[in-house]
């Protein structure tokens, strides 16, 4: 019997390399060409604003027969999990290269001129594709979760090594932001040096993401490697402020070119559906040591961060900036992002603010983060984002609605209200939660409408209740507006 061995891989193999050499140190050509190492990790990363695909390689080498176990975090339960192929990373480089040499030309030129649902993981798809046996497991129970992977493990046969105290913390920040879903790929090398091709993720997000944390707290942290991931959406990617080039490290975020749908369908017809339009693509690199990798790639819609937010407010606009705040490794608390803006969220956006003093204290003449979340934290953040339309989800008023509950319809009834002007508190938005103020407002606006509101059920006040004669009124009269 062969013996295997368990490789603690995360995301995806990365030839590791002694040291960096430069080509071309002498010239420096703009813009530059796109370049493709086979040998590294390479993802391709498709976001439309509602749901996302990642393309990932593995490229194994290996002397020996050997196992190799990768994890891939994710936001949401992947919807469909399919082979892709490298071809795609080769096209999108020999496309992005036609369109760099095009702008190159016009700049020379402007130059000279499956367990129960409370059990600790659940496991949600399992199945052979190609050379991955694929395993997704959705995480309720961070110990229960550790302690499972050394079961998954001796499972599949593989020699088992004792979990790094950096990985389970950066297990728990995934599960601080909800990320909870975690890729499982075992893939076995026979001995010789082969390639294998892509795995092709498809789930919903309302933020662009790449993992790339998952990289920097495995064991293979303290080598070197290479990470290039291309980056696809329908408007301008901003230059993610990651550490800045030093002797160990450096990011070098690309030259942004635009893709017809045509050309989207040579690289993969699975991304070119994501879109009805022509998209931007940016390649985004990393090189160092993997373990100075300390958060995730993560952008919001631009609009997230247009409405105002206070101490004492609900909302998803709040979990989405707490989420930033873990993410930038300045939240100490041990509870997640819950969506409510608290003592503990204005401590860390203080942290958050010092942390990015340049940007955001020093133009005010602070040198102390305030917590508050102004102009300049909120300018900041915008420009971080991806700006993206806003899709309105239908709501069809199917349900009766009081104090204590939440959701879309709350959130979308609360935004009838404050259109309406029967909102009494402009300071706070539309958060999708119901409590004393939408209840005031919905008041309001069973009076203002009491003829269709009140008058059928015999009464001359309004309740604050969202019953069947306020949400019939709506359906008829308000609701696609």
């Amino acid at each position: 019997m062969k013996k295997q061995y368990f490789y603690f891989l995360i995301v995806s193999s990365i030839l590791l390399i002694p040291s960096f050499s430069f080509a071309d140190r002498g010239m420096i050509v703009w813009p530059p060409g796109v370049n493709l190492d086979q040998s590294a990790q390479n993802a391709i990363v498709a976001w439309n604003g509602e749901e996302e695909i990642i393309i990932l390689s593995t490229d194994i080498k290996s002397n020996a027969n050997a196992t190799a176990l990768e994890i891939l975090p994710l936001p949401s339960n992947p919807s469909e999990i399919t082979e892709g192929s490298f071809k795609s990373f080769e096209k999108i480089v020999e496309i992005m290269n036609k369109k760099i040499e095009a702008k190159r030309e016009q700049f020379l030129k402007f130059e000279k001129g499956l367990a129960p649902p409370d059990a600790g993981i659940e496991i949600t798809f399992q199945k052979k594709i190609g050379a991955h046996d694929v395993t997704v497991v959705k995480v309720n129970n961070l110990d229960y979760f550790l302690d499972w992977i050394g079961d998954f493990a001796e499972e599949k046969g593989l020699e088992v090594k004792k979990i790094p105290s950096e990985f389970k913390e950066g297990v728990k920040n995934y599960l601080k932001r909800e990320i909870k879903y975690f890729v499982f790929d075992v893939i076995e090398t026979e001995g010789e040096e082969k390639s294998i091709n892509p795995l092709i993720y498809r789930f919903s997000s309302d933020f662009l993401y790449y993992p790339l944390l998952i990289s920097g707290i495995s064991e293979i942290g303290e080598s070197r490697g290479k990470i290039d991931v291309f980056v696809i959406t329908e408007n301008e990617i901003p230059q993610y402020p990651f550490s800045q080039s030093n002797i160990d490290r450096w990011w070098d975020f690309g030259f942004e070119v635009e893709f017809t749908q045509e050309e989207l369908k040579e690289v993969t017809e699975e991304i070119a559906n994501l879109f009805s339009s022509s998209t931007k693509v940016r390649k985004v690199s990393y090189y160092g040591y993997l373990n100075t990798i300390e958060k995730d790639l993560m952008m919001y819609p631009f609009m997230v961060w247009e409405k105002y937010l206070s101490m004492g407010s609900y909302g998803d606009e709040i979990k989405a900036l707490q989420k930033i705040l873990i993410n930038e490794g300045v939240w100490e608390s041990e509870v997640g992002a819950t969506g409510f803006f608290g003592p503990i969220t204005k401590n860390t956006l203080a942290k958050f603010q010092e942390k990015y003093n340049q940007e955001i204290l020093q133009p005010l003449g602070l040198e102390v983060g305030t917590g508050y979340f102004g102009a300049k934290t909120r300018n900041y953040l915008k420009r971080l984002s991806i700006e993206v339309e806003e899709i309105k989800k239908e709501i069809k008023w199917d349900r009766n609605l009081a104090i204590g509950m939440r959701g879309e319809d709350v959130k979308a009834l609360q935004e009838i209200l404050i259109k309406e002007g029967v909102w009494s508190r402009p300071d706070i938005g539309a958060s999708g939660y119901f409590g004393s103020i939408t209840k005031d407002a919905l008041t309001k606006f069973q009076e203002k409408y009491k003829e269709e509101i009140l008058e059928p059920l015999g009464l001359e006040k309004g309740t604050g209740f969202f019953g069947p004669s306020t949400r019939s009124f709506l359906r008829k009269n308000l609701a696609n507006k």
